[in-house]
C-alpha cells in the first residue's frame, strides 16, 4: 500500500469524487481509506464511496477501509496539522481516535486562535481605512461648501442651509478624528498581539 508522507495534508472538507466502474472494480479500500484518513475525512465519505460503487454493481470493503482510514488518521491527527486546520478557521470534525485527540484538539485551539486575531485585524485594517476615506470627504466638503457659503449670489436660505452642514461637518470631523485615532492604537494592539501569537505558534508547531 502506498504510503503518503507525513507532511500532507489535504483537509478536503467537501466531500470525495464519484468513483467510476473501473475504479469500484480494481479498489483497493485499505488504500482508500488511508487515504480518506490522512485527508481527515469522516466516515460519512464511505458512504459516499459506497453509493458509487452500488450504482455500478460493486460492494464496498467496510472493514479494509476502516484499517486503513485508522492507519491514515494516526498520520492526520498530529498536532502541527491541528494548528493548520485552525489557522485555516476550519472546524474539526472530531475524527480523531482518543489517543491522539486531546493533543490535536488543543493544537487546532491555539491555531484557531491566530484565525481569530487575524481576522479581527483584518476588520480594524477596514474600519481604518474606511474612517480615513471619510476623513478625507469631509475635508473636500467642507472646502466645497465654504467656497458655496461666501458666494455673493447665494439666497439666505440656502446659506443657512450651508452654515447648519458646515457646523455638522465639523462636529463629524471632530469625531472622526478622534476615532482614527483610538482605531490607529487598537489596530497597533492587535498588530502586535497577532505576530506574538503567530511567532509562538510558529515554535511550537512550525506553522
Amino acid at each position: 500500500m502506498r504510503r503518503l508522507p507525513a507532511t500532507i495534508l489535504l483537509f478536503a472538507l467537501g466531500g470525495c469524487a464519484g468513483m467510476d466502474a473501473e475504479q469500484c472494480r480494481t479498489a483497493d479500500w485499505r488504500a482508500i481509506g488511508y487515504e480518506d484518513g490522512v485527508q481527515g475525512r469522516d466516515a460519512a465519505s464511505f458512504g459516499a464511496h459506497r453509493k458509487a460503487c452500488a450504482e455500478h454493481g460493486v460492494s464496498a470493503d467496510l472493514d479494509a477501509w476502516l484499517g486503513g482510514r485508522g492507519e491514515g488518521l494516526e498520520h492526520f491527527c498530529r498536532p502541527q496539522n491541528g494548528y493548520r486546520l485552525g489557522v485555516q478557521g476550519n472546524a474539526y470534525a472530531g475524527v480523531c481516535p482518543l489517543a491522539l485527540e486531546a493533543g490535536f484538539v488543543a493544537a487546532h485551539a491555539e491555531g484557531y486562535g491566530l484565525y481569530q486575531r487575524e481576522a479581527a485585524l483584518r476588520q480594524l485594517g477596514k474600519q481604518l481605512h474606511y474612517s480615513r476615506r471619510r476623513a478625507e470627504e469631509i475635508e473636500y466638503l467642507l472646502a466645497d461648501r465654504t467656497a458655496l457659503l461666501i458666494s455673493p449670489d447665494l439666497e439666505a436660505a440656502a446659506r443657512a442651509s450651508i452654515a447648519i452642514e458646515l457646523k455638522q461637518l465639523a462636529q463629524e470631523k471632530i469625531r472622526i478624528e478622534q476615532s482614527i485615532d483610538q482605531l490607529e492604537y487598537d489596530y497597533a494592539a492587535a498588530e502586535q498581539e497577532y505576530e506574538d501569537y503567530r511567532n509562538h505558534g510558529a515554535d511550537r508547531h512550525g506553522g
